[in-house]
């Protein structure tokens, strides 16, 4: 008889499973439980972990990948009816080279001082406008832990402000964010700030980026745009921002306003007494207040439409940040959304769409690849878990994206067993339990009652406001559960010249000290040598100098020694014996 086919979705909870499967759940989770993975019912697994799991529990069944059907966002050509629209402009550079300090002085909006380190955390958008045009800014984080959100920022944007600090020229993220610069086919404008400081040197910096990134100033030949500018005096600002403009012009960047809103989510957030908080940056067409929205699994009507400085407003068009409310759940950074004409349709596509957005959305999947890791290497590889909660959707992205690519030498993986968006809760708590598992936050809080509850089940709780931060305490957390590394330090070598004695615990032999120096009281381990062939180890009892004990040993001298060892070695003339040091070294998690 056939096996039983049955259709499973890429990625599907523990219960869902269980369920399809018709077994307990308590039989899958210990199955996973076996195998090195901790899951709950609601954890998701991918295909490829449900079908080992099938296979491991010998089960007559053959999963089959159901296709999901997704919302497809089709490339909107513009009509004859486009008109011009503001450019999407995001501000990208090295952290501490001044591009928030930049937009404070363009917006007029003091954002450093709310800023944990001065260094942006996640993606905000504004607008401002030079000569009655519009401009969309966004600012985009400095740090490479947001690499992810940087990248996304980019893929959103016509033009790219590229700052870079007079005194300081190009950094690794600097250069990061002209790669995706061009791999988003944006203009980019650099500005150079900070050329107030008396170091400052803006015509190293033109160098620097024409020689080493094919960036050529225009008034060197080249096609692109570079602008003195002090973030702190305001000098150039209103040069940058005709730059912008005019970069803009020649990219006649139009859109249409009388179609249903197209866009992105950049930002979400649940927040008491609103619900679900999503930033929006508009592509194509108008939203409207009472629109019914959909945003990849999430959908509802418009209760609130805001502008990004907070103000209620009844629409607003292409190329606009826009915050809403209404939504029934919280959608993810990154997802598309589209407007249907009402919330049947809306809750039947996100029904049938069923829509994963899993390269930008925190996940607590366990993938097949983990499980056979796992599997393969369990009584060598050990686990950091964390549960990781952050404000919103786009900073958990980011996070865990970061956790996800440090290297742990294979010796030691961090494990993310939970996420979620909002303060640390009694549920992240409880599993942590299971294990010493820590709960990171992520610019939340600890509620009294669940610091509470932390303390008395003895979880770990670390709070942190800037990522890099976040990311360094788990490094260290992971570099302590790292064995050692040994080192061995040669201080001295001999040359065998006569054997009086071994035995299988001892070895007694003469020689001539050729290099190095011989102190008994420091332990000195013994290594026994043939050519390069490795005789044997030891530890040395005694040391003497015609046939008197002694305390050390010298260049030159001709010695008797005596050494413990395990084994029998069968030391002959002409063998070298090297004494070392060996150290046990502790290592670290780059």
């Amino acid at each position: 008889m056939a096996d039983k086919k049955v259709l499973v979705a890429d990625s599907i909870t523990v219960g869902e499973l269980a369920e399809t499967l018709h077994l307990q759940v308590s039989t899958l989770v210990g199955e996973l439980f076996k195998n090195g993975i901790v899951a709950t019912i609601n954890q998701k697994i991918d295909f490829d972990t449900a079908q080992i799991i099938v296979e491991e529990l010998g089960i007559d069944v053959v999963l089959e990948r159901k296709k999901p059907v997704e919302i497809v966002r089709v490339k909107h050509e513009n009509s004859e009816k486009a008109e011009p629209r503001p450019p999407i402009v995001a501000v990208m550079g090295h952290v501490d080279h001044g591009k928030t300090t930049l937009l404070d002085q363009i917006l007029k909006m003091h954002k450093v001082s709310t800023e944990a380190g001065g260094i942006t955390q996640h993606i905000s958008a504004y607008q401002t406008e030079r000569n009655g045009k519009k401009i969309t800014l966004l600012d985009t984080p400095g740090h490479e832990a947001f690499a992810a959100l940087r990248q996304h920022g980019a893929v959103l944007t016509d033009v790219v402000i590229i700052v870079v600090a007079a005194d300081d020229g190009v950094k690794p993220q600097t250069v990061e964010a002209i790669k995706f610069a061009q791999n988003a086919n944006a203009k980019i404008v650099v500005a150079i700030n900070k050329i107030d400081k008396p170091t400052a040197n803006p015509e190293m910096v033109k160098a620097q980026l024409a020689s080493e990134y094919k960036l050529t100033p225009e008034e060197w030949g080249g096609d692109v745009l570079m602008v003195n500018v002090s973030a702190l005096t305001g000098e150039g600002i209103d040069k940058l921002l005709d730059a912008v403009l005019l970069v803009a012009e020649m990219e006649e960047l139009k859109a249409d306003y009388d179609i249903p809103a197209e866009g992105l989510v950049i930002e979400s957030h649940m927040e008491q007494g609103r619900g679900s908080v999503v930033s929006l940056l508009v592509e194509q067409g108008t939203i409207h207040e009472s629109d019914v929205l959909v945003a990849g699994t999430a959908y509802g009507k418009i209760r609130t439409l805001l502008d990004f400085k907070g103000d209620r407003i009844k629409k607003a068009g292409p190329s606009t940040p826009v915050t809403i409310t209404g939504l029934k759940d919280l959608p993810q950074f990154g997802d598309s959304f589209v407007i249907t004409k009402n919330e049947r349709l809306a809750r039947k596509m996100v029904t049938e769409a069923k829509i994963e957005h899993e390269k930008n959305a925190a996940s607590t999947n366990v993938t097949g690849a983990d499980l056979l890791k796992m599997m393969s290497h369990q009584d060598d590889v050990k686990d950091f878990d964390v549960v990781v909660k952050a404000d919103v959707q786009g900073s958990l992205t980011s996070v865990v994206d970061s956790l996800k690519m440090i290297n742990g030498d294979e010796e030691v993986n961090v494990r993310v067993i939970g996420t979620g968006v909002g303060n640390i809760s009694e549920n992240d708590i409880r599993l942590a339990m299971s294990g010493n598992t820590v709960v990171y936050g992520f610019n939340v809080e600890l509620p009294p009652n669940v610091k509470r509850l932390a303390q008395r089940d003895r979880v770990e709780v670390r709070i942190f406001k800037v990522i890099y931060e976040l990311i360094d305490d788990v490094k260290a957390s992971m570099s302590n559960l790292l064995s050692p590394k040994i080192v061995d330090e040669t201080v001295a070598e001999l040359d065998v010249k006569g054997v009086f004695k071994t035995t299988k615990d001892e070895v007694i032999a003469g020689g001539e000290i050729l290099s190095g120096k011989v102190v008994l009281a420091d332990k000195p381990l013994v290594r026994f040598m043939r050519k390069k062939e490795v005789l044997g180890e030891g530890e040395l009892i005694n040391i003497q100098k015609q046939k008197h004990d002694v305390k050390e040993l010298f260049e030159s001298d001709i010695c008797g020694f005596s050494v413990k060892v395990q084994n029998r070695i069968n030391l002959e003339v002409g063998d070298k014996v090297q004494f070392f040091k060996r150290e046990l070294v502790k290592r670290e998690i780059k």
